[in-house]
């Protein structure tokens, strides 16, 4: 059976983190509770937990705290322990569906409310993103919950042994890219019975700069860019293996390549590595305490939900004078549609303003900018008063958004995200869902998903024999950016994952 949890709002978790920032364990034990007046609940239906079993779960993590030396420091050893032993029991007892528990105030609420002093005992003086929930991959008890949901076998005799594989750091590396690669299960298992396979005991040895961190980082890089062409999902549990160490051996070899080392003595230094998998190591058990097809795209993908002008006739756009940058990247398609900014008075300060006023400022800005991040909507309203976006009017322009769609004066698309409105791209009903234009004054962050996934269906239309990687640095450069560095890349690799065909 499944719960919903409390949700400990934005403001009164900062304000929690805040007081309780430099307060011990110790004195923190008091502080507990399974209620508190500012906690919601999600309007989706399910039961609510009932309160005993909140606090039967902070008796379970608090006695295992206790089996780790809390109240006392721990040492690096129990804070292993600890966290292995606690993401087995948080994703075994909680009852929580992973839609509910990417919800980061779930967590603000676990880690300020019931076990305020268990979350300070095991980060003291902790940042926000520890305890507040704005970052899962951070979240003193999120983050394990995800581990564990991530790698859990109940077919097997030890269900939850894979959290063994990798470290925390390692992990996070696949969790962060969650959005292409993390956020599948069979993918995420597949990837940990590979690496469990690899033996890297003297791969490193004569050469610098190489590890088995970096090795993990080319290797989920390289899977990015396999990305929009394989639905893993669909993919046999064998064959994925089977596929992923193919991947692994490329990522291997070019690391020692790289490095310096010739190619035949990479080879064998690889195949030494890749140990065959059915003599492959066991995965290492838990401690004691723990236990209680690949699709090819069709160049001829349809436009026909892609316009390059929401008002202009495709006549129009074909006779647009031709853009450098666009001639330099691709001088076979027609030029991109120039982006049109808003420009108008400033519509006054968000936070003063009320909700149908900044409703129609939002709207009017996106039926200029239209399909635009709403982020990008916020800061421009923001910039137009003389200010910077602060949580304050964050929260007055996201509440503007939800009105404005309620009233159907604009379209939202990924609003039930990780981040909410603020993370959703907005539309005006009757403008095509994507537009693709020039990047204009907008940041990478700034440009719709379905926009740079766009890019590369043109780009890869226009010269099909091109390797993906390399149209993801001409869709960099496309969108001016001349470095295409590790961030642009995984941006652009992960909107054209999410947004293959």
């Amino acid at each position: 059976m499944s719960f919903l949890y409390p949700r400990l709002l934005r403001v009164p978790a900062r304000e929690l983190a805040k007081q309780y920032r430099e307060l011990s364990a110790a004195e923190l034990a008091g502080s507990w509770t399974t209620s508190d007046e500012s906690a919601v609940y999600v309007a989706t239906g399910g039961d609510r937990v009932p309160a005993a079993k909140l606090a039967d779960l902070r008796e379970l993590v608090v006695d295992l705290a206790h089996s780790s030396g809390f109240p006392n420091e721990p040492s690096a050893q129990q804070k292993s322990s600890f966290d292995l032993a606690l993401a087995v029991l948080l994703h075994s007892e909680m009852g929580i569906d992973p839609a509910e528990a990417a919800a980061g105030d779930i967590w603000a609420f676990l880690a300020l409310i019931v076990l305020p002093d268990v979350a300070h005992w095991r980060y003291p003086n902790p940042p926000g993103d520890r305890v507040r929930g704005t970052d899962l991959t951070r979240h003193v008890f999120g983050r394990l919950w995800w581990r564990a949901y991530l790698i859990y076998a109940p077919e097997d005799e030890e269900p939850y042994a894979a959290l063994t594989v990798l470290g925390e750091a390692a992990f996070d590396q696949i969790y962060a890219r969650r959005t292409a690669l993390g956020g599948s299960p069979h993918l995420v298992k597949s990837i940990l019975r590979v690496w469990n396979s690899l033996d890297f005991q003297d791969f490193s040895r004569g050469v610098t700069g190489v590890s088995e961190r970096a090795v993990l980082q080319d290797f989920l890089k390289r899977l990015l860019r396999l990305a929009p062409f394989v639905i893993f999902e669909a993919v046999e549990e064998q064959a994925l293996v089977t596929e992923l160490r193919a991947v692994a051996e490329e990522a291997l070899s070019a690391m020692l390549v790289n490095a310096g080392m010739p190619q035949e003595e990479a080879v064998v230094r690889v195949a030494h590595v890749l140990t065959d998998a059915g003599s492959a190591p066991q995965i290492s058990p838990l401690p004691d305490s723990v236990r209680t097809m690949r699709r090819r795209r069709d160049s001829s993908v349809s436009r026909s939900m892609f316009s390059l002008d929401p008002v202009a006739s495709t006549e129009h756009a074909a006779a647009a004078e031709p853009q450098p940058i666009w001639q330099q990247v691709v001088p076979e398609v027609e030029p991109l549609q120039s982006y049109k900014a808003y420009e108008g008075q400033s519509f006054g300060d968000p936070r003063e303003l009320g909700l149908r006023a900044l409703a129609d400022a939002v709207t009017e800005v996106v039926s200029v900018e239209g399909p635009v991040r709403a982020e990008r909507v916020y800061r421009l309203i923001t910039r137009l008063n003389g200010g910077r976006l602060r949580d304050n009017a964050r929260t007055a322009l996201v509440e503007a958004t939800k009105y404005a769609k309620r009233e159907n004066m604009i379209d939202a698309e990924n609003h039930l995200g990780r981040n909410g409105f603020a993370g959703a791209t907005l539309r005006l009903p009757d403008h095509p869902i994507c537009v693709l234009r020039e990047r204009g004054p907008r940041e990478l962050d700034e440009i719709p998903e379905r926009e740079i996934a766009a890019a590369v269906r043109m780009l890869q239309e226009a010269e099909p024999d091109v390797e993906l990687d390399e149209v993801i640095k001409r869709v960099s450069l496309l969108f001016g950016y001349e470095r295409c560095t590790q961030n642009v890349f995984e941006a652009i690799a992960e909107s054209t994952a999410r947004y293959p065909t």
